[in-house]
């Protein structure tokens, strides 16, 4: 699964482009990158979009990190995530 983040402006490029997925179970990081390149949009990757859940990092890889993402929520609570990762004062105080 990947994440993304696009500018409102990248969307509608995008969208008014008529670039567009060849099958339903395209790859889709691999089609938008093909688009938004065609398009003049550029791409940059971050590692910050993490692809597991919390507890799978070690802190000393998450906690100095000023932006953070977690993902597979389907096997624990996205609100304790929240919680524990976001609203709570450890990672507010480092920042």
């Amino acid at each position: 699964m990947c994440r993304m983040v696009l500018s409102r402006m990248a969307v509608s490029s995008l969208v008014s482009s008529g670039c567009s997925c060849f099958s339903d179970d395209a790859p889709d990081d691999m089609i938008l990158g093909r688009c938004f390149t065609s398009i003049g949009v550029p791409i940059t990757h971050s590692p910050l979009f993490h692809q597991a859940q919390p507890d799978d990092y070690l802190g000393t890889r998450i906690n100095p990190q000023h932006s953070i993402s977690f993902h597979k929520h389907w096997n624990i609570d996205p609100v304790a995530v929240y919680r524990n990762w976001f609203q709570d004062s450890h990672l507010r105080d480092e920042l």
